[in-house]
Order: C-alpha cells, then structure tokens, then sequence
C-alpha cells in the first residue's frame, strides 16, 4: 500500500524527511557534481529511521538518506535525469547527473547554487494504486488517476514498471508542481515525477536510483 503526501513549510536545519533544505552531507563527503561539473541540488532529506519504520526496510538507524539532482534555470535538463526504461538513459544518471547518498548527519551543509525552501512531509490517505488502469474494464479519466506525491511499495504512472532495477525498492515518488514556488521547474518541467528507488544492498555511496518521468 502506498500513501499520498503533502508537504508543510518547515526550517531548511530541520531534521525530518523533507524537500529541499540544507544537506546534512559530512564535511569528509564530496558535494556530488554532475558529469559536467555542475553542483547537484539537494530535493530530499530523509532520515533513515522514518525509511525504516514508513517502509519496512533495514537502512542504518541514524543516517540519512539524501537524494541529488541536476538543476539549471537557464538550460534544458530533462534528457539527463529522465529513464523509462532504456539502458543509455540509466547509464546517463548513473554518471551522476542524479545521486542518491546514505551517510551519517553532518552540520548544516549547501554548495549548490540553488536552496529549495524546506518542505516537510505529512503523510496523508492510503491509496488504492490496483485501479488505476482498468475499472470493470473502462479507462479510468485523467481526473481519476492520483499523479501526486506519494510513499510506499507502488508507484503510481510510472511507466514501464519493469526498468531492470532488480536490486532496488521502490521508495517514493516526488511531484514537480509539489515543490515550493520558484521550483516547479525542478525536474526541468512542472508535471515530471521523480522515483526514488532504494539499493536493497546498503551502500553508502549507490544507496539508490532516482530518476524523473514525465507523463
């Protein structure tokens, strides 16, 4: 079962899972940049204890997961952090033009160029994602179709559901027009959905997938 989130403003220090803020990256941890050499941005901060006990998985107790991404208000982005399914796209992100880091909780930390207003989650109503295709065999409207945020074992939208990500879980997934104002453009356009996948193999610098969709 999954279940829908909504989000709250919170300080960017503060430590529960949230988008945007500051990072809690070790000093002794390199900022992650991209193949280009441009500083990722940072889009969730996600205490491993609130992982453990939301998801039912064994991540370090007392970490925390933070989730990168390209980001560029002037340039065109999207083909680097955007995979359905194809391998040249997973090898693009993979390169780290996203990054997923599990480590320890450092002092308040930002070197991108770009801070997202914090935003904590509130996790809301259980969703029924087994409806989404088909109801007595008639397509459901777009209207019908949950295409927010959400946390949980299913995704909703993701589209071809078999990505080759067989060491990883599904995590969460993000809604680009659920980011604050002035970052609606995070995932290079407003109705992109980043999927945060987790490494089921806990590895502090490949803790994850995360990549964007858009529908």
């Amino acid at each position: 079962m999954s279940v829908e989130i909504t989000f709250r403003d919170v300080e960017n220090e503060s430590v529960v899972p949230r988008l945007g803020g500051y990072s809690f990256l070790p000093e002794n941890m390199d900022w992650p940049l991209s193949p280009d050499g441009d500083k990722l941005t940072l889009v969730l901060s996600l205490p491993t204890d609130f992982l453990n006990k939301t998801l039912d998985v064994n991540l370090p107790k007392e970490h925390v997961l933070s989730v990168f991404t390209t980001y560029n208000k002037d340039d065109y982005f999207l083909d680097v952090i955007t995979f359905h399914g194809d391998n040249e796209e997973l090898q693009n992100i993979r390169k780290g033009y996203t990054r997923v880091l599990l480590h320890e909780a450092g002092n308040i930390r930002n070197e991108s160029e770009f801070l997202i207003p914090a935003q904590e989650f509130i996790l809301g109503d259980e969703l029924n994602l087994d409806l989404e295709e088909e109801v007595d065999g008639e397509e459901l409207d777009d209207g019908e179709i949950y295409c927010g945020s959400l946390i949980g074992h299913t995704p909703s939208l993701l589209q071809i559901e078999d990505l080759g990500l067989d060491d990883y879980q599904f995590c969460l997934q993000i809604y680009g027009g659920d980011f604050p104002e002035g970052f609606h453009d995070i995932f290079c356009v407003s109705d992109s959905t980043g999927y945060l996948f987790v490494n089921k193999n806990v590895d502090q610098n490949n803790a994850g997938v995360f990549f964007t969709q858009c529908t």
